[in-house]
């Protein structure tokens, strides 16, 4: 899945990822095994169908990978992977997010949106092809770190506050 840089909005460390599930599914628990996530930079808003043509080269980035990660979350709640490694988004450059597993059980349901005629996400039935198909589907998520503030901010924040 892609994410525009100008969504993010600020350069950051990012330190892990939450989703949130959605009303619809079949149980609030699921186990993927050998789930591996990648985070790395995207010139383009919009993907191509071959994985590894999508990213800036030599960008894609493993930041989390598990031999079974377990899922379990109630309806609407929201559900949190602290990543192995952090990632530093530059800012600029819009952003990849790519999940992969081997096996899975379980279809806890995330909330998402379609977004018309702008295919930001590329599936694959199989986690070794390396081409897939394009889905305007996105979901909901948030990047959680730690975000680059500029000298300034502090200054504004004092003035707005007073003393």
């Amino acid at each position: 899945m892609v994410a525009r840089a100008d969504e993010i909005g600020s350069a950051m460390e990012i330190e892990s990822l939450s989703w949130q599930r959605g009303t619809t599914g079949n149980t609030s628990s699921s186990d993927y095994g050998n789930f591996r996530i990648y985070l790395g930079y995207c010139s383009e808003e919009v993907l191509g169908t071959t994985f590894m043509d999508n990213y800036v080269a030599n960008s894609r980035t493993l930041v989390h990978q598990s031999d079974t990660e377990s899922i379990s979350v109630e309806e609407g709640e929201w559900f949190t992977i602290e990543l192995d490694s952090h990632f530093w988004f530059n800012g600029v450059d819009n952003l990849i997010m790519e999940v992969v597993w081997d096996s899975g059980t379980g279809d806890p349901s995330i909330y998402g949106f379609n977004t018309p005629m702008a295919p930001v996400s590329l599936k694959s039935p199989s986690s070794t092809g390396e081409t897939g198909f394009l889905s305007s589907f996105r979901c909901q998520f948030m990047l959680n770190g730690t975000m680059m503030l500029e000298a300034g901010t502090f200054g504004s924040i004092k003035v707005i506050l007073g003393n």
